[in-house]
């Protein structure tokens, strides 16, 4: 069921119903409405949890496939610590990885 599923997102994101709902920019209510099965989450909700958390559409309506896009076991982990960033350390953040990436290739090219 996509309340469900909904809840399993939630705990694997290791986040409190008030926490997820504040990610997505819903009260703890609406979190606890959906997981209790008493309202059925909008698309674009459900469209805004995937692409925030980079959940597996397929898998969040209708239980097919992984929970989340990347079979990468930390993806979950990394998105969450990002979230709860500010701004400025986001971007500070996504420089690193870039310079990371560069140094990376550098790497891969070596003989």
């Amino acid at each position: 069921m996509l309340y469900e599923r909904i809840k399993a997102v939630r705990k694997a994101l290791d986040l409190s119903q008030k926490e997820f709902g504040n990610r997505l920019g819903v009260s703890r209510d609406v979190v606890a409405n959906i997981e209790y099965n008493r309202v059925e989450p909008q698309k674009i909700l459900i469209q805004h949890i995937c692409a925030k958390f980079a959940v597996n559409t397929d898998w969040l309506e209708n239980g097919e496939g992984d929970m989340f896009i990347s079979h990468h076991e930390n993806l979950a982990e990394a998105i969450r610590l990002f979230d709860e960033l500010k701004p400025d350390f986001q971007e500070y953040v996504l420089q690193q990885m870039d310079k990371l990436l560069e140094l990376q290739k550098g790497v891969n090219t070596e003989p």
